[in-house]
């Protein structure tokens, strides 16, 4: 079922459990069954409550069409009603006329929330006019549900970007989470949590927040989950290389909150992308006069590397649990100098040590290219190509499927990973998707944490990663 507004705002119901509710109905408990039909007959016997009284917000079932329809978004059709509890609320329209109501639709035009007249509550056939947005299909794993979407825009939407949002509980409009940003008509939406919810696209475009106020424990302290125990934080590099950021859902990040750390000024990552150059040179961000990272170089095979920002610290924990992190690698150097001017990466996880040194290598990197075993993030392991770069010669793309493109002023990623224009309110010309790197944590052993990046080649041209902790489902 779908509901649709003048505010485009697009909300589209997905049910994926049955119906079962456990809660209590006016003083009553509803019968611990999945049966629609069971929980029916127990609400006759039940005065429904005033069409007045029905909530703006609320998952809503209809009892002509039980589990056929997903619930309503919120539209009572001025009708009484059932609290079945936690949000969710049962219509009595045993005595609505829907083929009444269909032919009166049909002889009136299309429904308008502002006319006042009441929706049928049947399926819309939507046209060339209106945005819409479709399941097409959900499985499950480990780390949740992927939902498999597709958008159909309006013939005249010159706007080819979508926010996906989504709602386990429709009690409030505030009840929404950023999903991701949607680049094409195309879209797969990974790790949701809850087995019922709706989708809603909007579009968004605020501002990122950088801050280089917080010390290095409390940046660490932001990349672990609560229970662990941090010691011995230390960051080497710029201070002006390291900081927090915030609001980056509003710039279109899958990441809202966290750590960043780059090879130039955090805050020159706040957008627009309206520079091809931007990052190498304001505010001294050309060159910060820093060391590069042995343990970079060699994942580099022997770099030199430059304007290295290291993040490190120890955790322990007393019982065993998984270090997950979430992260994007963001690149300037996309997509006119990959090749001689390969950025890395890398996030360290290490139990060993060669005298007062940990040992770290390819076979501690967490941060590698996704399906491979001594491939670590940088800008020539994973990126969409060039058209043409600042030599006039094309570069084929290595590992396009884990690269989002932001459109650099003046170069093209090749195609088709090109976009036409900037899709995120940054200022770094490309970008990996969501990233995870994890790494089983044992009991009472401590393992030390080294979160690094830097310039390869030369100093010029920033990198950055963006860095937070691993949220799973409950």
């Amino acid at each position: 079922m779908f509901y649709n507004s003048k505010s485009r705002l697009l909300l589209l119901a997905g049910v994926l459990t049955s119906l079962c509710f456990a809660t209590a109905l006016h003083g009553q408990s509803p019968p611990a069954t999945n049966d629609y039909d069971a929980l029916v007959q127990a609400l006759e016997t039940t005065t429904p409550l005033p069409a007045s009284d029905a909530p703006r917000f609320g998952s809503f079932y209809t009892i002509q069409h039980g589990e056929a329809w997903p619930p309503l978004p919120a539209d009572t059709m001025n009708l009484p009603f059932w609290d079945l509890g936690g949000g969710y609320f049962l219509l009595d329209d045993t005595n609505v006329d829907y083929a009444a109501l269909q032919t009166e639709s049909a002889s009136r035009g299309r429904f308008s929330m502002d006319d006042g007249f009441e929706p049928d509550f049947q399926p819309q056939v939507y046209t060339t006019n209106d945005l819409w947005l479709a399941i097409l299909g959900v499985t499950n794993d480990p780390t949740g549900l992927t939902a498999h979407l597709t958008i159909h825009p309006p013939w005249n939407d010159t706007n080819s970007t979508h926010d996906l949002l989504y709602s386990a509980d429709l009690n409030s409009p505030t009840n929404w989470r950023f999903l991701m940003r949607c680049l094409s008509t195309n879209v797969i939406a990974r790790g949701i949590c809850e087995a019922r919810g709706f989708f809603a696209l909007t579009r968004t475009n605020g501002n990122l927040t950088v801050s280089t106020n917080s010390s290095p424990l409390q940046m660490a302290q932001m990349l672990v989950p609560p229970g662990v125990t941090i010691a011995n934080a230390t960051y080497t590099g710029a201070i002006v290389a390291r900081g927090t950021f915030a609001g980056g859902n509003a710039c279109g990040l899958p990441l809202d909150t966290g750590v960043i750390i780059s090879t130039g000024h955090v805050t020159n990552a706040i957008g627009p992308n309206d520079d091809s150059g931007a990052i190498a040179f304001v505010n001294g961000s050309s060159n910060l006069g820093t060391d590069g990272d042995a343990d970079l170089d060699n994942l580099t095979a022997g770099g030199p590397t430059y304007d290295a920002a290291v993040l490190e610290f120890d955790v322990v924990s007393t019982n065993s649990f998984n270090l997950e992190f979430q992260y994007i690698f963001a690149s300037e150097e996309y997509p006119e100098w990959i090749g001689p001017y390969n950025d890395p990466m890398a996030i360290f996880v290490s139990t060993n040590r060669a005298a007062t040194n940990w040992v770290n290598n390819i076979t501690n990197d967490l941060a590698l290219v996704p399906g491979s075993t001594n491939l670590p993030v940088s800008v020539n392991t994973i990126n969409g190509g060039c058209a043409a770069d600042a030599y006039n010669q094309s570069i084929p793309a290595t590992n396009p499927q884990y690269y989002v493109d932001n459109h650099d002023p003046r170069y093209l990623a090749a195609a088709p990973y090109s976009v036409t224009a900037p899709a995120f309110n940054i200022q770094y010309d490309g970008m990996t998707v969501l990233l995870t790197a994890q790494t089983l944590i044992f009991a009472c052993v401590t393992n030390h944490v080294k979160i690094a990046i830097a310039d390869y080649g030369d100093a010029n041209w920033d990198s950055a990663v963006f860095i937070t902790a691993k949220t799973n489902c409950p």
